[in-house]
């Protein structure tokens, strides 16, 4: 077996019927047409005894359940060790349910279409791993500083509020700035075969995909990305998103199709650019189970509910799922978390909807010349937020099944993900 680097790809299309409901909102919305196709896309890396596939589906979430299902068919069929095969969900606000939550039970969950995705999951690593060939990996960035902008501004009394609730903000209270960052990077690792030209494109980029909100499936701007690539580069390109720490930051009002051409052309840009080539990369992968402690939610939620900016009949959602998260008593979880690198290049991804504070922490303190953090991966526990976030209130500070994980916890699986890249980092 050789240890110069070998790469295939694969995609599958997992677009539902037309007529399923959307998620991405407080309630479902009936899908009316198809803008652009969902897809799972894989990619497999191969150096020498080492393999490693990663995973993209174009869903808003994907749950341990389907996704440790999904992992042990891929493995069965190709061998890649489960701890060697890494996925996330792309977050997109135009695809249907993959589970109960926020007006699931009312559009409901299409059950014989879910049960097939572990399977087409299997498909497309099988297919990108029995298309493995030579290729040689670049690595370089870009940034777009106008296309995000943290979705919460704070108040001089300590609250936060998201910005399409500021109508019902408190009128006397004055607004004193965003309350967190952005994350302006794209980040982009290339893999082109002998002769140069390009196999496939992974891209970072730190912005929530709900740019696109309408009736029709689509991928957001992760798909339109896609297909300018392929575009550009040739029609057989893979273009895999890799979606970063965006639970607070929102689209600054463009077109989802503006979102994807704008940061197309910063990769292509980027690409067009000479950069050195690695034929030997080394590969490797950590995974590891941890238990998550929940927010209290057996405590008086009343004032935070009414402090969010909601309406009336939005605030009764929040209290529903109170009332759910009562019932089932769970004040844990257990999820995974898991690192990988790519040559000098290490990711984490984390099970949930990441603030961009944690995903700058992760990029600071890893001991990679390069790191990249990835939310939405092998399971879901919802917003993932920071203490000042948490004491601040707003959306994703409420309790819900779309925000269970306490900020304690989250800081411990933060640390568990740094814990794993300095591991990955030096054996």
């Amino acid at each position: 077996m050789t240890d110069a680097l070998m790469v295939g790809t694969a995609e599958v299309e997992i677009t539902p019927p037309v007529g399923t409901a959307l998620a991405g909102s407080l309630g479902p919305r009936t899908s009316v047409g198809v803008q652009d196709p969902l897809y799972v896309k894989a990619i497999v890396l191969q150096s020498g005894e080492q393999r490693l596939a990663y995973v993209i589906l174009d869903l808003i979430k994907f749950y341990r359940r389907e996704g440790d299902a999904a992992v042990a068919l891929a493995s069965e069929r190709t061998g890649i060790p489960a701890a060697n095969i890494v996925w996330a969900a792309s977050h997109t606000h135009t695809g249907p349910y993959t589970g109960d939550i926020f007006g699931a039970a009312e559009g409901g969950v299409d059950t014989e279409w879910l049960a097939a995705i572990p399977g087409k999951f299997a498909d497309a690593v099988a297919q990108a791993h029995d298309a493995v060939r030579p290729a040689r990996m670049r690595r370089t960035r870009g940034f777009h500083v106008g296309l995000s902008h943290n979705r919460r501004l704070l108040f001089k009394n300590g609250r936060a509020v998201n910005t399409w609730n500021l109508a019902r903000a408190d009128g006397d209270m004055q607004c004193v700035g965003s309350a967190g960052p952005i994350d302006p990077a794209v980040g982009i690792l290339a893999f082109d075969d002998e002769r140069g030209a390009v196999l496939a494109v992974l891209f970072h980029f730190t912005l929530h995909t709900n740019t696109n909100f309408g009736p029709r499936f689509s991928a957001d701007y992760p798909g339109v990305v896609a297909a300018r690539m392929r575009e550009r580069f040739g029609a057989d390109v893979s273009t895999l998103f890799l979606p970063g720490a965006f639970a607070d930051l929102n689209c600054m009002g463009q077109s989802y199709r503006q979102v994807g051409d704008a940061l197309a052309d910063v990769i292509a840009r980027e690409l067009e650019e000479p950069a050195p080539r690695e034929e030997h990369v080394r590969l490797d992968s950590v995974k590891r189970e941890v238990v998550v402690p929940f927010r209290d939610f057996t405590a008086d939620q009343e004032e935070r509910i009414r402090a969010s900016g909601w309406s009336e009949a939005d605030q009764e959602v929040f209290r529903r799922e109170i009332d759910i998260m009562r019932r089932e008593g769970k004040t844990e979880a257990e999820t995974v978390l898991q690192a990988w690198r790519i040559g000098d290049v290490g990711f984490a991804s984390l099970p949930g909807e990441l603030f961009v504070e944690w995903g700058l922490k992760i990029k600071r303190e890893s001991p990679f010349p390069w790191t990249y953090p990835v939310e939405l991966g092998g399971d879901y526990l919802g917003y993932l937020v920071t203490q000042q976030a948490w004491e601040a209130g707003g959306y994703e500070s409420l309790i819900a099944r779309s925000a269970k994980p306490s900020h304690e916890g989250v800081s411990q699986m933060v640390d568990g993900a740094l814990d794993m890249l300095r591991e990955l980092h030096d054996r």
